[in-house]
C-alpha cells in the first residue's frame, strides 16, 4: 500500500463524482491505439457532500505527514548536546509556572539556522513528559502541508488522540455540518478546537497548557494566509479563558513581522531569535566533530584514513563558511539543498534586476558595502535600498546608520552560490557585467553630495567596454567642468580628482588596461588628456 507521504488514506472533494471520458455519450471518437484504463476503488474518493461519519471525514481532511515522524527531506531532531540554550529557554517557557505574560512565542531566524529541528525536539520531549501537542510542519515542496486547508484537521485529529473526551463535542459539529472544511480557517480552528476545548476546560479544567506548535510558517502559500494562521490564534488567545499557548517558527519575513509587531500580537509575544547569542559555531563544530569521530569509527575504511584528518584548519573552514546556519554542514556535497532553498528565495523577489545590482555590487566590491556607498552609487534614496532588499530578509541583513551600516550576507556560501553560473543559473553574479553596469550607474548619477571616488574602484578591474559606459563616462566629466555642477565644484576644490587618476594610474601598474576608445572618439580631447596618459599600458605612445 502507498506510503501516506505518497497518497493520502483519502481525497477530499465536495463535487459530485465526475463521469468517465470512455462511458457513452462522452462525444469522443479514438482511432487505433491500445489503451489501459485503472479505476480507483470508491474508498479511494472521498466526497464531503456524502460524508456520514464524523470521524472519518475528519481524517478525510488530515495532512498525516504534517505531524507524523520525520519525513524524506525534513529536518531532523537537534543533534545531542546541541542547541541545549535556545531548547531549555523554549521548554521553560512552555513549562512556565508563574502568571504567564507571553501566550505566543515566535522562534525565528535565517533560512537553514535549525528552526525545525529545534521544534522537532520539543515535541519529542513534549510528548515524553506527557504535555498535550498539536504541530503542523509546514513543507513548502509537499502538497499535502504547503497550503492552510488541512491545517484545522491535522489539529484536530492529534487532540482528540491525546484529549479522548474531546471527540464527543467535535465529531458532532462535523456531522452537523459536513462542509465545515470548506469554511475559513477562522471559522474551522473557533468551531471545532477553540470552542470545544473551552467548553470540556470549563466542565473539568486543564492542568498544563496545551501547546500549539506551527512550524515553517514561511512556507505556508499565501502571505495572506500566513498571516491569517498567525492572527486567528492570536485573537482566540487573547482571551486567556484556556490555557492555550502557541509557538511559531518561521523566517522572519517582512509579512509575518508585521503580523508580531501588530499592536495585538507584540504584548503577548516572546521573540526568540536564532542568532549568535545562542552560539551556533559552537554546536556546528560539536556536530562536525561528532560526525567525524562516526566515520572514523565506523567507514569500512577507517584504516586508511589519517588520524589527523580532518586537519583543524578544514573543520574552521566549513565552521565560518556555515554562517551558523546548520543547513550547510547537513548539505556539505552537493549543494542541492541549499541551492534549492536560494532558487526559491529570490524568485519570491519583486524587482529582480534592481535587487540582483545590490547584491552584485556586495559581492563584488565588498570592502564599499557601506550603505551609503550603495545608495550612493545606484541612486537609490528615499528607501529604495531596503526595498530592494526586503524581500532577502531571511539571508541578507543590513542596518539603519547611513555611514557605518553595511550589507551582510547571513549565509557565507550565498556569494560562492551568486558567483557560480552552474549552481545559480539565471541569478548568476557575472563579475564583468555587473561591473561595468554598476561602474555605468555611478557615472550617471547626478551627485549631489560630495562623490567618493573611491567607492567604486573595486569594479575596475572586471570592466569591459560597452556603449552605456562610454557615453557615462563623457557626461560625468562633462559635468565635473561646469562650474556650477555640485560635483564639478567638488571635485576642483578636493584632491578627489588626483586621487581618480592616481587610482587608474595604480591598475595600470598592475596590468589592467581600460581601452580608451570606449570612452571617447579622440585621444586629442583636452578634458581627458590626464585620463589617456594614465590609462595607456606601459610601453606604447
Amino acid at each position: 500500500m502507498p506510503s501516506s507521504s505518497v497518497y493520502p488514506p483519502l481525497v477530499a472533494n465536495d463535487s459530485p463524482p465526475q463521469a468517465n471520458m470512455f462511458q457513452p455519450g462522452g462525444g469522443m471518437v479514438i482511432s487505433g491505439g491500445t489503451f489501459i484504463q485503472q479505476n480507483q476503488t470508491s474508498q479511494a474518493l472521498h466526497h464531503c457532500h456524502e460524508a456520514d461519519d464524523g470521524f472519518k471525514h475528519l481524517q478525510a481532511h488530515v495532512a498525516p505527514t504534517a505531524y507524523a515522524t520525520q519525513q524524506a527531506g525534513d529536518a531532523p531532531k537537534c543533534h545531542p548536546n546541541t542547541r541545549t540554550a535556545v531548547l531549555d529557554d523554549t521548554w521553560n517557557w512552555i513549562i512556565l509556572l508563574t502568571t504567564r505574560i507571553h501566550w505566543v512565542l515566535w522562534l525565528y531566524g535565517a533560512a537553514g539556522a535549525g528552526k525545525s529541528a529545534i521544534c522537532r525536539s520539543i515535541v519529542e520531549h513534549c510528548l515524553q513528559e506527557h504535555v498535550v501537542i498539536a504541530r503542523f510542519f509546514f513543507f513548502r515542496t509537499d502538497p499535502y502541508r504547503n497550503a492552510i486547508h488541512p491545517v484545522v484537521a491535522t489539529l484536530v485529529n492529534q487532540l482528540i488522540k491525546q484529549i479522548p473526551d474531546l471527540a464527543s463535542l467535535v465529531i458532532p459539529r462535523i456531522q452537523a455540518d459536513p462542509l465545515i472544511f470548506k469554511q475559513s480557517f477562522e471559522t474551522q480552528f473557533e468551531t471545532l478546537i477553540y470552542e470545544p476545548l473551552r467548553q470540556l476546560h470549563l466542565e473539568s479544567p486543564f492542568q498544563k497548557a496545551i501547546l500549539f506548535l506551527v512550524d515553517g510558517v514561511d512556507e505556508c502559500e499565501g502571505d495572506a494566509n500566513q498571516g491569517t494562521l498567525i492572527s486567528t490564534l492570536i485573537r482566540l488567545l487573547q482571551s486567556n479563558t484556556i490555557p492555550i499557548i502557541v509557538l511559531f517558527a518561521s523566517r522572519p519575513e517582512n509579512q509575518i513581522k508585521a503580523q508580531f509587531h501588530s499592536p495585538k500580537a507584540y504584548t503577548n509575544t516572546y521573540p526568540l531569535a536564532l542568532d549568535a547569542h545562542y552560539l551556533p559555531d559552537e554546536d556546528i563544530r560539536t556536530f562536525l566533530d561528532d560526525s567525524f569521530a562516526d566515520i572514523h569509527a565506523s567507514h569500512p575504511f577507517k584504516h586508511l584514513i589519517p588520524d589527523e584528518w580532518p586537519a583543524p584548519a578544514l573543520v574552521q573552514e566549513i565552521v565560518t563558511k556555515s554562517s551558523g546556519q546548520f543547513i550547510y554542514t547537513g548539505s556539505l556535497t552537493p549543494f542541492a539543498q541549499l541551492d534549492a532553498l536560494y532558487h526559491h528565495i529570490l524568485s519570491q523577489v519583486q524587482d529582480l534586476d534592481l535587487t540582483m545590482m545590490v547584491l552584485a555590487y556586495v559581492v563584488i566590491g565588498s570592502p564599499s558595502s557601506i550603505i551609503w556607498y550603495i545608495m550612493q552609487g545606484l541612486d537609490l534614496w528615499g528607501g529604495k535600498l531596503s526595498l530592494s532588499l526586503a524581500d532577502l530578509s531571511s539571508v541578507v541583513s543590513h542596518g539603519t546608520d547611513l555611514f557605518s551600516s553595511t550589507v551582510e550576507f547571513l549565509h557565507a556560501s550565498l556569494p560562492d552560490f551568486l558567483l557560480d553560473p552552474a549552481r545559480s543559473g539565471r541569478y548568476h553574479i557575472d563579475r564583468a557585467t555587473y561591473s561595468t553596469r554598476i561602474l555605468t550607474s555611478w557615472l550617471g548619477v547626478k551627485h549631489t553630495m560630495h562623490p567618493y571616488i573611491e567607492n567604486i574602484t573595486p569594479f575596475f578591474a572586471y570592466v569591459k567596454p560597452s556603449p552605456e559606459l562610454r557615453e557615462a563616462y563623457i557626461a560625468f566629466h562633462t559635468r565635473l567642468a561646469d562650474p556650477d555642477c555640485v560635483e564639478g565644484v567638488s571635485m576642483e576644490y578636493s584632491s578627489d580628482w588626483v586621487y581618480y587618476l592616481e587610482t587608474l594610474h595604480r591598475m595600470v601598474r598592475r596590468g589592467i588596461y581600460i581601452d580608451p576608445s570606449i570612452f571617447c572618439n579622440t585621444k586629442n580631447d583636452i578634458t581627458h588628456s590626464g585620463f589617456w596618459r594614465c590609462s595607456k599600458p606601459a610601453g606604447t605612445g
